[in-house]
């Protein structure tokens, strides 16, 4: 009882003091958008970025994260396919995103874009599957994603690297503009498999050690910016599997803002039973 009252009292500690500095002490302030943290050193907030305790503090951006309905990414990613450079937009009520990943030519890809637009159960795919039709689409119908959803990317490497025994706060850099403390641990996949504590929920565990175990990977390298403002500024992850190494790096930006995801236009995208109908057709010849 004792542990758990000390990390809910550090976890305040610093949300406060993070708070304060942002704000520029105890006097009034200004309310500021989340992400907002200046990119220019400053000896208070730096002070108390410094001094952020890593578990407290990486739980709480998490959690904060999860609470914004609207974000935008931008990043790189390297595996066993290659080397891309990624996009997304993401909007969780009403649900709408928008990812891009541009990387190798490939036969399903011969321009290496790779191009996926969603809203709510429709999911838009650039590529010609009809000639004159730059999109193509089909519906997910049946998925109710007000029960349970998937959490965000950043929430479950956030919260997997709050479990992780050398986790350590390495300093404080700028991210995206923003100052931001860089906290970076070894999450050893046997010993998150077995965590049971309140750092990561057992989906999101169960669902990051699933992954990692299919890939052959037994440790990941975790590095997690937190910016003055609480929220996570980039993430990056690193290790070697059965499938070779990976690496990716993704910054956060644009928390709460009006994305403005709209579906590709109808005249330039192929309906479902039009792609269904090309498909019966191509099959039977």
């Amino acid at each position: 009882m004792k542990a758990i009252r000390k990390s809910v009292v550090a976890a305040t500690g610093v949300a406060l003091a993070l708070s304060l500095a942002a704000c520029g002490g105890t006097g009034g302030g200004t309310d500021e958008p989340a992400g907002s943290g200046g990119g220019k050193s400053d000896n208070g907030a730096d002070k108390a970025l410094k001094a952020a305790e890593p578990a407290g503090t990486l739980k709480a951006a998490a959690a904060k994260g999860a609470r914004e309905n609207t974000y935008r990414t931008k990043g790189t990613r390297k595996d066993k396919d290659g080397e891309y450079v990624t996009e997304g937009a993401f909007q969780a009520k009403p649900h709408a995103s928008v990812m891009k990943d541009v990387g190798p030519k490939t036969a399903e890809y011969p321009d290496g874009v790779n191009h996926v637009i969603t809203v709510n159960d429709k999911m838009y795919f650039n590529g010609e599957k009809i000639a004159g039709k730059k999109w193509w689409t089909f519906s997910v119908e049946g998925a109710d994603k007000s029960k349970d959803p998937s959490s965000e990317l950043f929430v479950r490497m956030t919260s997997a690297l709050a479990t992780s025994k050398d986790v350590k706060n390495t300093g404080v850099e700028t991210v995206g503009g923003r100052r931001a403390a860089r906290f970076q641990g070894t999450v050893v996949v046997s010993e998150l498999a077995a965590y049971k504590g309140d750092a990561i929920t057992d989906k999101d565990r169960d669902f990051v050690v699933n992954g990692y175990e299919t890939d052959g990977v037994q440790q990941v390298e975790l590095v997690v910016w937190v910016d003055v403002d609480g929220v996570v500024a980039k993430t990056e992850e690193s290790g070697k599997g059965s499938k070779g190494e990976f690496r990716r790096a993704d910054e956060y930006r644009d928390w709460g803002a009006d994305l403005g995801i709209k579906p590709p236009p109808a005249a330039e995208t192929a309906t479902e039973k039009e792609v269904l109908e090309h498909e019966m057709k191509k099959r039977q010849q």
